[in-house]
């Protein structure tokens, strides 16, 4: 928009661009926005904030006025657009123009003041921005040259990055859902942030299949109120969609809720620099019992070195060790049947002396108990294998699957042995080797009475020094 002058009125204004092109009504109502602008104590006049064109309330003022136009055809939305644009790249050319040699004849309050008006551009240059990226979604521009949104945006907006382009192309398509048209119009505003606008998408839009429309409206408004509060943090406004989300799980009955937490189980990943990813999981509470079986069982256990110096990794980085151990002996053998002993879940559970059949709760390898429910998921899903145990918990009977004989000896061999036999060793046995007693070259047989569990490192260890064991009923002893 022409300035005349740091007195010129938003008056003027209108009638240098109109030209005399609105109707008697148009003028009417325009006089009218005047009166009530001055009875606010504001004022259109030479004085006052909405009379400064470095003031907020100017352009606030122009921006009701240009609506009033393009609502009676007086000036084109194109126009206003150039022309508003226009007229902001030229004030921060003029702002940027300054270099330190000027900044810094610049007092303490006008640097402060203007990082606050610099901050307010940017979040109503950011604003324009998605409103734009909305039109351009819904007239389908990106798909007519071929491309995704964000690489669309990417190609007219250099400067912004992926993440940057991702995060709008978020909050836009968000905007397509009844919920999400309020948030759009605050980012749009420049009310709302767009990485916090993302934020607020994200989550309701993992929250809606779990929600009815009015409570989708509700979860919604209160994640766009947080979000439009400068006096909320950004983890701050974390907490509270994650209490959303416990809100949301808290309120529904236990099988209902149990469904929800299916629903919303996920894995997210985002690149933090090079060479580092981050995972973030989200798993129900029946999946969340097998990752800590992972995170914090024996796999996770401070291991001392060979020399016997202490183990100096801190828990989080011993827990990504489990885990990358369970991952890659996963992978190690992609074409093992899935009901190899080494790959099972052991649970011991009791038997009725009377009928045989199984009752109460199940306990896991790690000492995990589950219940019932749980244990017979678990039974839905892999193998079935009766093993009777004896006075002291050595496998008398081994009841044999469909399969090879071979992983139902490694299964007997975990019931017994449960860990690594050697001395003070903790690797849990579906990380170990079946070892021979008699060497298998020396005619040994490949019987349970003489086959124990090893981790690799000891079963190397026993190989290189010709060690020997004994075992009664359950209990392995070693001659060291």
């Amino acid at each position: 928009m022409k300035q005349t002058g740091t007195t010129a009125t938003v008056g003027d204004e209108v009638l240098d661009r109109v030209g005399g092109a609105w109707d008697v009504a148009v003028e009417a109502e325009f006089a009218e926005m005047l009166i009530a602008a001055a009875d606010a104590g504001g004022g259109w006049g030479a004085h006052g904030p909405e009379a400064d064109p470095g003031c907020v309330q100017y352009w606030d003022r122009v921006t009701e006025v240009d609506a009033l136009l393009v609502e009676q055809g007086a000036v084109s939305a194109a126009e206003v657009l150039s022309d508003g644009l226009a007229t902001a790249v030229g004030g921060v050319g003029r702002a940027g123009g300054l270099g330190p040699a000027e900044l810094v004849s610049v007092f303490d309050p006008g640097v402060i003041d203007a990082l606050e008006v610099a901050g307010e551009l940017r979040a109503r240059a950011d604003g324009v921005v998605v409103a734009l990226a909305a039109e351009a979604y819904t007239r389908g521009l990106h798909m007519a040259v071929g491309l995704s949104l964000v690489d669309w945006l990417r190609v007219r907006c250099p400067w912004l990055s992926v993440t940057d382009a991702g995060q709008i192309r978020t909050v836009v398509l968000a905007g397509e859902r009844s919920w999400g048209k309020p948030l759009v119009g605050r980012v749009a505003a420049g009310e709302v942030a767009v990485y916090r606008g993302a934020k607020v998408a994200k989550t309701i839009t993992r929250l809606v299949p779990s929600l009815g429309l009015a409570e989708q409206q509700e979860y919604a408004q209160i994640a766009i109120n947080a979000a439009a509060n400068e006096e909320i943090s950004d983890r701050d406004l974390e907490v509270v969609c994650q209490e959303l989300l416990q809100r949301l799980l808290d309120e529904k009955p236990k099988e209902e809720r149990e469904r929800t937490a299916q629903t919303l189980r996920r894995v997210t990943r985002r690149p933090l620099a090079k060479g580092m990813t981050r995972f973030t999981i989200d798993a129900p509470q029946g999946d969340a019992a097998l990752l800590e079986g992972v995170l914090n069982g024996p796999l996770a256990a401070p291991e001392p070195e060979q020399d016997g110096a202490l183990d100096h990794r801190s828990w989080s980085q011993r827990a990504y060790d489990a885990l990358v151990m369970v991952i890659n002996r996963g992978l190690s053998n992609p074409g093992a049947p899935p009901s190899s002993g080494r790959a099972s879940v052991m649970i011991t559970v009791k038997a009725d002396p009377a009928t045989g059949k199984p009752v109460g709760a199940g306990v896991t390898a790690l000492g995990q108990v589950l219940d019932a429910q749980q244990v017979g998921r678990f039974a839905c899903i892999g193998d079935v294998t009766p093993i009777a145990l004896g006075e002291y918990g050595e496998p008398l009977n081994l009841g044999r699957t469909v399969r090879l004989a071979t992983p139902g000896q490694f299964k007997s061999l975990l019931v017994r042995d449960q860990k690594c036999t050697y001395p003070g060793c903790s690797i849990p046995g579906t990380w170990c080797d079946s070892h021979h007693l008699v060497w298998w070259c020396r005619d040994g047989n490949t019987d349970i009475a003489v086959l124990v569990l090893l981790c690799p490192r000891h079963h190397t260890l026993v190989h290189q020094k010709d060690l020997m064991a004994t075992v009664s009923g359950s209990v392995v002893t070693w001659h060291v």
